[in-house]
């Protein structure tokens, strides 16, 4: 029985056993999953982009034409060698031809079946992960360390070091999706081509969600008192075509959920661990803790809750009326660090 696990499935994609022939890929992250598949093929044939050697099939058309691959991977290739199958599983079942596979399995050809998200119960991985022949390797999307290891050896490649803040920023914005983080890592490496350094502007201005999270960061700034920074944060995220409605929308998610997690940490005599779980939950996690912490003992519940309705007000205001929308949100972001300021 082979299920393998995402934090083994790297080196079982490296040095996969040469008794089997079938391998079934799945999970959340579909680049990750295309990486590996293609990663697996590399190893079973000489070159993937030859059409003799690997071949890619649609699951919804072998489940139409079940021979279809049964006679793709009894093929004997015209100049010899070995061959490989790329399969991406649809919504109909190819359990049916994999059957008879692993019943006679071919001569000199991998079948690598690819596929999103699999309950353990489901077909293909009840029938691949028993077999003896097979193994199911399972891809989530990357963990901090992973993602570390991408960044670093992305831009390495390309000549280029991580400032501290880039890196926060770059962490925050990439990992749900494997080739879509070497895309946006490619893109900054392009971006910044000639020069020697990533820095957080360089990763605000090029790199997808990246502006949203430096945008939510004035609103770090104005619940800690940072007046001049949640100024200076406002100014840049406008002029790079920020929704004032927007940002407020952001300070009002932020202020509702550090109130929640206020009043948990009071709950449990002001144990701030408490409240630190719902800002987790919340997608604050990427920002610092530290200052997190200190708006969880320096924000009382009711201070909290006095700048919740002016927020909702201004909000309002700029939803209404667009030509005020960027003095609505300077005005409330203002007020907030300047309630922060307040014992």
């Amino acid at each position: 029985m082979v299920a393998v696990k995402s934090r083994e499935a790297q080196r079982f994609v490296e040095a996969p056993p040469a008794a089997m022939f079938l391998f079934l890929l799945h999970g959340a992250d579909a680049g990750l999953v295309r990486e590996r598949a293609l990663a697996l093929i590399e190893k079973r044939v000489d070159d993937r982009r030859d059409p003799f050697q690997c071949v890619e099939m649609s699951g919804d058309a072998i489940a139409a034409d079940p021979l279809s691959l049964l006679d793709e991977a009894n093929t004997v290739p015209l100049f010899g060698g070995r061959r490989a199958i790329l399969v991406e599983a649809g919504g109909k079942s190819i359990v049916g031809p994999l059957e008879q596979l692993l019943a006679a399995p071919p001569k000199d050809c991998a079948i690598v079946v690819t596929a999103g998200a699999l309950k353990r119960d489901t077909p293909l991985r009840k029938l691949i992960e028993p077999a003896k022949l097979g193994a199911a390797i399972e891809c989530q999307p990357d963990a901090e360390q992973e993602l570390e290891s991408l960044i670093d050896d992305s831009l390495r490649a390309a000549g280029l070091s991580v400032a501290p803040e880039a890196r926060m920023l770059l962490r925050a914005a990439l990992g749900e999706d494997r080739r879509m983080s070497r895309a946006e890592l490619a893109k900054l490496a392009l971006y910044k081509h000639g020069e020697s350094k990533v820095e957080a502007r360089d990763v605000e201005d090029i790199v997808a969600h990246a502006s949203t999270i430096a945008s939510d960061r004035l609103v770090i700034d104005a619940f800690s008192g940072e007046a001049a920074a949640a100024g200076e944060e406002l100014d840049r995220a406008l002029a790079g075509g920020a929704d004032p409605g927007q940002l407020l929308g952001g300070a009002l998610r932020y202020a509702m959920a550090l109130h929640r997690a206020r009043l948990a940490a009071d709950r449990e005599n002001g144990r701030v661990d408490a409240g630190m779980m719902i800002l987790m939950r919340g997608g604050f996690g990427v920002f610092p803790r530290p200052a997190l912490e200190r708006h969880l003992k320096s924000w009382t519940a009711a201070k909290i809750a006095s700048v919740i309705g002016p927020l909702r007000d201004a909000q309002r205001r700029a939803r209404i009326d667009a030509s005020v929308a960027e003095i609505e949100a300077g005005r409330a972001l203002l007020a907030i660090a300047t309630r922060a300021g307040r014992r």
